[in-house]
């Protein structure tokens, strides 16, 4: 493949202007407690199935890959739906959503229950991984300094979400089936990362509802 536009001028590896804008660095902020949290089903809900519920060591694999199919849509109907409200407008109630669900997972003690856990959360947690990158697209005011400043938010998405996920396996307790600290811990910090991002739409676009962010 070839280049079709060669860039004038080398792009930066940092843009350190960008920390000085507001909704940027908090929307960075949101990101990294946002996979701090996120990814803790996927990793614990088998082991979820066969100490909580009475799902056999089969059944109890397949949690995953229904987390899995609901994000894979999660990942493409709110992005069309973004494409009217805005990246940020659809983020922020899907992660709030995925922060319930993560704490009322604490209460699923059957098979049926954790199904439906299953599906809802892969759903509503997919919009955090595919909706990211076209928001820090629409917190860029300069498109040819996107690519830049998305390396840079997704530099501490993916510390996160390197540190997140044993942190959790850390206050699980499996000898016991003790789960509720690690729930709580997902629920809390992905809620925190959709408060975070709020404040990153109103540094924005002010506290109007109807604005497109």
């Amino acid at each position: 493949m070839k280049c079709r536009v060669t860039p004038s001028a080398r792009r930066k590896l940092l843009d350190t202007q960008a920390w000085k804008e507001i909704p940027y660095t908090l929307f960075t902020v949101g990101v990294f407690l946002g996979f701090l949290g996120l990814y803790i089903p996927f990793f614990y809900v088998s082991s979820y199935a066969l100490k909580k519920t009475n799902a056999s060591e089969e059944l109890a694999f397949y949690f995953v890959p229904v987390l899995n199919t609901a994000s894979l849509f999660g990942r493409i109907i709110p992005n069309l739906l973004a494409d009217k409200t805005g990246p940020l407008n659809m983020l922020i109630p899907c992660s709030l959503i995925s922060a319930i669900l993560s704490l009322c997972w604490i209460a699923i003690e059957d098979v049926a229950g954790l199904a439906v856990f299953g599906i809802l959360y892969g759903f509503f947690s997919g919009t955090f991984v595919s909706l990211p990158p076209s928001t820090v697209a629409s917190l860029s005011p300069d498109l040819k300094q996107v690519g830049t400043r998305m390396g840079m938010s997704f530099s501490f998405a993916g510390l996160g979400l390197l540190i997140g996920t044993p942190i959790a396996g850390t206050i699980i307790n499996l000898e016991t089936g003790d789960f509720v600290n690690a729930q709580i811990f997902c629920g809390v910090v992905v809620a925190a990362a959709a408060m975070v991002m709020i404040f990153a739409r109103i540094a924005k676009v002010g506290p109007s509802l109807t604005a497109v962010a």
